[in-house]
C-alpha cells in the first residue's frame, strides 16, 4: 500500500483519488482552493470512503503533508510551477499526470486525439463512427470525463477515443496510444508555456512511446506537423490525404477526413462513416446555433479558446457577422484575422482581460468597440445587427477572467440571447 497524493480536487482529481483508492492505496488529498464546490467534493469523497477527512488539506499546500508521499497525481490545471509540484520535486517524490494514472489501469486499446483545436469534434466523431459499427467504445479524456473515471467499464474489447491536451501530456512516462493523430498546432497556451517550441514539444509527447507497430496521423497541410515528421519512430500517414477520402468523397472539412482516417483504420466501413457525418449536428459549443430574432442569428462558438478557432469559425460561416472576442489572453495573434475581418465582419466587440491585446492587434480595424461584460456585448451586438447578420460568440480566449470555464459561458451567452429572442 502507498501513499499517494492527489493535486486538485476538479474532475481529473475526484477521479484520480477513486481510482487511486480502487487500487487500494492510501489516499491524500491536496487542493489550493476552499470554496463550496470543493467542500462538497471533499465531503462526497469522505462519504464513500475514498479519503479519511484527516488526510486531506484545502485552502493550502504544505510541505508537512505532502512529505513522505510515494506518488503525485496532479490535475491538467495544476501547472510545472505550483507549490506542490515543487515541494514533490524537492523532496523527490515521483509525479504523473491523471492521464498516465488512467493509462496505467486501462485494459484495452486507446486512440488518442490532440492538437489545438478540433479535437472534441473529431473524438466525438471517431467515437460515434466506431460506435455505429458495433465496438464497445468509450470516449473520455480532455472532452470531460476524465480516463481514470472510466476504467471501471472498460474492457479488454473495448476501444477509447481519448482526447488529450498539452497539459496532460506534460506529466506521461509509459503512456503509449495504439494510434495517435495531431490535428493541428497554432499558438496556445502562452500564459502557461515560455514560447511556441515549448507547447510543440509537448504536443509531441502523444507519440513519445509510439514505435513502429504503431501509427501516428499528421496534418500534412500544417508546417509545424510536417516539421515534426521526422522525430517519429511509428509509422506517419497524412490524415488530409489518406485513402483519397477528400477527392473521392468531396470532403473539405480536415476535422472529418481527420476522423474517418482513424476509423478507418479500425475496420470501419465507409457508408457507416459518411452515415455519422451526414447525422452530425456538432457539439455544444463549438459553432453552436442559439436561436434567431428578426432575422439575425445567433451561435455560441465558446469553446474557441484560441486565435485559430476563431480563424475556423470566421471561414466556416457565410453572410455578415458581429464578432464578440475575449476574456483572458492565452497567446496568439488576433491581427491574423484581419484578412477575414475584412471579408465577413461589421463589428467586433472586445469583452475582458484580453480586451487592450485585441484592439492593439486589430490596430486600424474599422470598427471595434469595447463591452464591459458579455451581457453587454451582446446588447451591443444586437442594437448593431441588421436582418441577415450572424452575432457570434467566438472568444479566441479562456474564460476565467470572468467563468469557471468555456461551458459556463457559452450557457451564460446562450441564456442572454433567450432573454433577447422572448
Amino acid at each position: 500500500m502507498r501513499k499517494v497524493v492527489v493535486i486538485g480536487l476538479g474532475k481529473s482529481g475526484m477521479a484520480a483519488a477513486r481510482l487511486v483508492a480502487e487500487q487500494g492505496h492510501t489516499v491524500f488529498i491536496s487542493e489550493l482552493k476552499e470554496d463550496d464546490t470543493i467542500v462538497l467534493s471533499i465531503d462526497s469523497l469522505v462519504e464513500e470512503k475514498v479519503v479519511e477527512r484527516g488526510n486531506i488539506e484545502a485552502g493550502l499546500h504544505t510541505d508537512r503533508f505532502i512529505k513522505g508521499s510515494d506518488l503525485m497525481v496532479i490535475s491538467p490545471g495544476v501547472g510545472p510551477d505550483s507549490i506542490a509540484v515543487k515541494l514533490a520535486e524537492e523532496g523527490g517524490i515521483p509525479i504523473i499526470s491523471e492521464l498516465e494514472l488512467g493509462y496505467s489501469a486501462c485494459p484495452a486499446p486507446i486512440l488518442a486525439v490532440t492538437g489545438t483545436s478540433g479535437k472534441t469534434t473529431v473524438t466525438t466523431l471517431i467515437g460515434q463512427m466506431l460506435s455505429s459499427h458495433g465496438r464497445d467504445t468509450i470516449v473520455c479524456g480532455n472532452i470531460g470525463n476524465p480516463l481514470s473515471g472510466e476504467i471501471g467499464r472498460i474492457k479488454k474489447d473495448s476501444i477509447v477515443v481519448l482526447e488529450v491536451s498539452s497539459f496532460q501530456l506534460e506529466r506521461i512516462k509509459t503512456f503509449k496510444p495504439k494510434s495517435s493523430i495531431i490535428l493541428n498546432i497554432s499558438d496556445n497556451h502562452l500564459d502557461r508555456y515560455k514560447d511556441i517550441e515549448e507547447y510543440v514539444g509537448l504536443k509531441k509527447r502523444v507519440f513519445l512511446n509510439q514505435d513502429k507497430g504503431d501509427i501516428v496521423f499528421l496534418n500534412g497541410r500544417d508546417k509545424l506537423l510536417r516539421e515534426i515528421s521526422q522525430d517519429i519512430k511509428a509509422r506517419v500517414e497524412l490524415f488530409d490525404t489518406y485513402k483519397d477520402f477528400g477527392n473521392r468523397f468531396n470532403i473539405r472539412n480536415e476535422n472529418f477526413l481527420a476522423a474517418m482516417s482513424m476509423a478507418s483504420l479500425e475496420g470501419v466501413n465507409e457508408s457507416v462513416m459518411l452515415d455519422v457525418i451526414s447525422r452530425f449536428k456538432g457539439i455544444e459549443h463549438r459553432l453552436e446555433y442559439a436561436g434567431s430574432r428578426d432575422g439575425i442569428d445567433f451561435i455560441n462558438d465558446s469553446k474557441a479558446t484560441t486565435v485559430s478557432s476563431v480563424e475556423w469559425a470566421l471561414r466556416s460561416l457565410d453572410g455578415r457577422i458581429i464578432l464578440i472576442m475575449g476574456g483572458r489572453y492565452k497567446g496568439g495573434d488576433f491581427g491574423r484575422l484581419k484578412a477575414f475581418l475584412d471579408k465577413k465582419v461589421d463589428l467586433v466587440i472586445a469583452i475582458g482581460e484580453a480586451s487592450p491585446e485585441i484592439k492593439g492587434h486589430l490596430n486600424g480595424y474599422r470598427d471595434l468597440v469595447e463591452g464591459k461584460d458579455l451581457e453587454d456585448a451582446v446588447g451591443i451586438a444586437f442594437k448593431r445587427a441588421k436582418k441577415g447578420h450572424k452575432i457570434l460568440l467566438s472568444p479566441g480566449c479562456s474564460s476565467f477572467d470572468m467563468f469557471k470555464n468555456y461551458e459556463e459561458r457559452g450557457r451564460a451567452f446562450k441564456d442572454y440571447c433567450k432573454r433577447l429572442i422572448a
